[in-house]
């Protein structure tokens, strides 16, 4: 049995010593007991700070929601019948209703093979064919269903399947994943191939051909590709490019003239149009040009025969020209299941094709879907969202609420009891409300005195400061007046020169009144170029290693550049180096490339100083047949704009010119501080005047980022405060606690020593007492 758990205080006196040990202790414990309840009261105003704090976070976003700059722009979009069509609209997409009429819908061209006995068999084909442009493997034991799998499998733009309408009868169909004439399948055999001609008489073997591609009335034109400077079967895929000797004709001066050129597909695009112009004895029959690849929107080379209206008189050797796509085979009767169509259609009775039902370009801002033709017809609408935008107005003014309610109950007196909310009596919380309380009742600066007002638009204010939305008149407003409305809510800026674009204000921006504010262009901004130092002569004698760099790539301009490596391919012109940048899956978002005079120029898309470009050969300079860049790196940076606003600094980056002007002892800040433009103006000058003002919820939005920023608000700086004194106060706590226990330790072993005392004099009263209890001594008398 442990004798620890054993208390023999008080045996000595019969005094129960722990208990008054525990007493004192708790005398000398109050102070602690008041610091611990203060600790208490300051985590409860820390959670309401941080509850308030989370409150306006969520007004600050419902404000923003309605303080964008196209936050009172949101479209909506109706058919009068959805079956025939239907529409998206993007915000800021152009209001109205636009009548369509469908005659034609876009289909998918599908053809098929002739009827073949098996799916099983060996086709006896080998050698490659091209889908729209890919090259598929094919060997001599590949039966329909291998052929099939492997077409699937290359994804060339088109699906391949086997229909057995028939037991033992089975075809081969290739369905265009696209609609539309742009998205007709292109078929060739290469090199002396027959399969589309032979076996399987996808198309008829009589060698009747069409132009691929009919640029115009008077031009023929090839397949799209990445660039003009390799090799046609290298972009192709082919293994094997052969050579053809094909016969054209073109119409040169006037006159139909029929020459024979061999085309070779190793050489690239450029040099095939270099022969066929030798051939023709003119420099103008065949062109390269850079076009948009309707599909993908990439940037393609095109080779372009012109004064060719049709196929007549060509003669194809080795498949060359069909797959160039200059050329395609006819069908056969019967092998076309469907033809490829684009969809016809009037719009606002002014006709119009597409090569798909769903399109963009017809009316800015709005995608249309095509569903039903045969004249089939319908309203399509574009109407403000004014549903949405009341909604969004709806939940500022639901959240504004909410902060009030929140704010008020824990601000809240009971008299009757006299208890008190947690902030009762708390100057931050009370200014937070009576700013937004004024932001929401004050007149908007620079607007019309009519509708300048929340209340003009049907928000008052009640006796409990709580937004009270009239439906009636806030609708009433945002359909009749939706731009006043916005002004009302939003920050607006509205440029009086187009050069010149709004982006934002901030806090500090001031409204700018009716006059507005100046801006003044000192230096508009300028992109990264770099021009090699020599002119370009002739073309490529040997590939040549350009490397670009500096900060559009990430990287450091010093020697060795390091970044993208681009390889120029011998037998490049100047124009086929440029085509083949800007063709450049990584290069064409980043620059773009062009010419002065015979040397190359490079420009970088961004503006500014941060906008820097460099650019190195592999080849020395001089070097004969190169593209003039030579070895040394260029490197140019862009230039900043730099202008004033309202006769104020401001600060230039890329194209974006920012008010700048920060008070110091003497001098207040700038009253353009904080206003933001976009500036695309391309001389210094004088671009005229910008008026700025400042909505409700752009106010709101502003003055709560001061109060909930994580560094600076006014609310995080009072919530880390109380954190700070409740350290404070639990070191205090902890230093107590270590003074009460010494003090306890103390008396303890006072009242021990006490104990022990007593026992020592009990033990000797104990020794008198028994000395006083012996019996007396006789004594003997005589």
């Amino acid at each position: 049995m442990s004798l620890s758990a054993i208390n023999f205080a008080g045996l000595g006196t019969g005094i129960d010593t722990n208990s008054i040990i525990k007493q004192l202790i708790s005398i000398d414990r109050r102070p602690q007991d008041l610091l611990k309840t203060q600790v208490t009261r300051l985590q409860a105003q820390q959670t309401a700070f941080s509850s308030v704090s989370a409150q306006l976070l969520g007004l600050q976003s419902a404000a923003s929601n309605i303080d964008g700059l196209r936050s009172f722009d949101l479209v909506t979009t109706s058919s009068s019948d959805s079956t025939v069509a239907t529409a998206t609209a993007k915000t800021g997409a152009q209001v109205g209703t636009h009548s369509i009429v469908v005659n034609n819908l876009a289909t998918a061209q599908r053809v098929s093979s002739s009827m073949q006995t098996s799916q099983t068999a060996p086709l006896g084909f080998a050698g490659q064919i091209l889908i729209n442009g890919k090259a598929i493997n094919v060997q001599s034991s590949d039966s329909l269903q291998t052929l099939a799998q492997n077409i699937n499998a290359a994804q060339p733009g088109a699906g391949a399947s086997i229909i057995s309408p028939t037991s033992g009868q089975y075809y081969l169909t290739l369905a265009s994943n696209s609609t539309g004439l742009q998205g007709a399948l292109r078929v060739a055999d290469t090199g002396s191939g027959n399969l589309f001609g032979g076996p399987l008489a996808l198309f008829t073997a009589d060698g009747a051909a069409a132009l691929g591609h009919a640029v115009d009335a008077t031009m023929a034109g090839s397949d799209l590709f990445a660039d003009s400077a390799t090799s046609v079967g290298t972009l192709l895929g082919i293994t094997a490019p052969a050579a053809g000797s094909v016969t054209l004709t073109a119409n040169v001066g006037g006159t139909p003239t029929s020459i024979s050129v061999t085309i070779d597909l190793n050489k690239s695009l450029s040099g095939i149009a270099s022969d066929i112009n030798t051939a023709f004895g003119s420099t103008s029959v065949a062109t390269v040009a850079t076009v948009t690849d309707p599909t993908s929107g990439a940037v393609r080379q095109q080779l372009q025969l012109s004064g060719v209206s049709d196929a007549s008189g060509m003669t194809d050797a080795n498949n060359v020209l069909a797959d160039l796509g200059i050329t395609k085979r006819t069908l056969a009767a019967g092998r076309e299941l469907i033809a490829a169509t684009d969809a016809k259609f009037t719009i606002d009775n002014l006709s119009a094709t597409r090569s798909s039902n769903t399109f963009s370009d017809a009316i800015t801002g709005v995608t249309i879907s095509l569903l039903k033709d045969g004249g089939a017809t319908t309203n399509l609408g574009v109407a403000s969202d004014t549903t949405t935008i009341k909604a969004n107005i709806s939940a500022f003014v639901k959240s504004f609420n909410d902060t009030v309610d929140m704010v008020a109950n824990y601000s809240s007196f009971d008299p009757s009891t006299g208890t008190t909310g947690v902030l009762f009596g708390d100057a931050t919380t009370s200014t937070i409300i009576d700013s937004l309380v004024s932001h929401s009742t004050d007149v908007v600066s620079g607007l019309p005195t009519n509708m300048s007002l929340l209340s003009q638009i049907g928000i008052t204010l009640d006796q409990g400061s709580h937004l009270v939305i009239d439906d009636t008149a806030l609708s009433s407003a945002l359909s009749n007046n939706l731009k006043n409305v916005a002004r009302i809510f939003r920050a607006n800026g509205e440029p009086s020169n187009s050069a010149i674009q709004f982006v934002n204000g901030t806090a500090d921006t001031r409204p700018s009144g009716a006059s507005g504010y100046s801006v003044q262009v000192t230096a508009p901004a300028i992109q990264a170029s770099v021009t090699a130092p020599q002119t370009m002569i002739g073309n490529l004698t040997q590939d040549e290693a350009i490397t670009f760099g500096g900060s559009a790539f990430g990287t450091q301009s010093t020697s060795p550049l390091r970044g993208y490596q681009l390889t120029l391919h011998a037998g490049s012109s100047l124009d086929d180096i440029i085509s083949q940048i800007n063709g450049d899956s990584k290069l064409g978002p980043i620059l773009s490339a062009s010419k002065s005079g015979n040397s190359l120029t490079v420009t970088s898309k961004q503006y500014g100083s941060a906008s820097e470009l460099a650019i190195v050969s592999a080849l020395l300079s001089g070097t004969p047949g190169s593209s003039g860049i030579g070895s040394a790196i260029l490197n140019q940076h862009g230039t900043d704009v730099a202008g004033t606003i309202n006769g104020e600094p401001a600060t230039g980056v890329g194209q974006f010119l920012t008010g700048s002007m920060r008070g110091a002892t003497t001098l207040g800040n700038g009253r353009a501080l904080g206003l933001q433009l976009r500036v695309t103006a391309t001389s210094a000058g004088n671009y005229g005047t910008i008026t700025y003002s400042s909505g409700v919820a752009d106010l709101a939005r502003n003055f709560l980022n001061t109060q909930t920023d994580p560094y600076t608000g006014t609310l995080t700086t009072t919530a880390n405060g109380i954190g700070d004194m409740i350290k404070d106060l639990q070191s205090q706590i902890a230093e107590m606690d270590t003074t009460l226990s010494h003090e306890q330790d103390r008396l303890k072993a006072q009242f021990a020593a006490m104990e022990g005392s007593v026992a020592n004099l009990k033990s000797a009263s104990a020794g008198l007492a028994s000395l006083t209890a012996l019996p007396a001594a006789t004594t003997s008398g005589g």
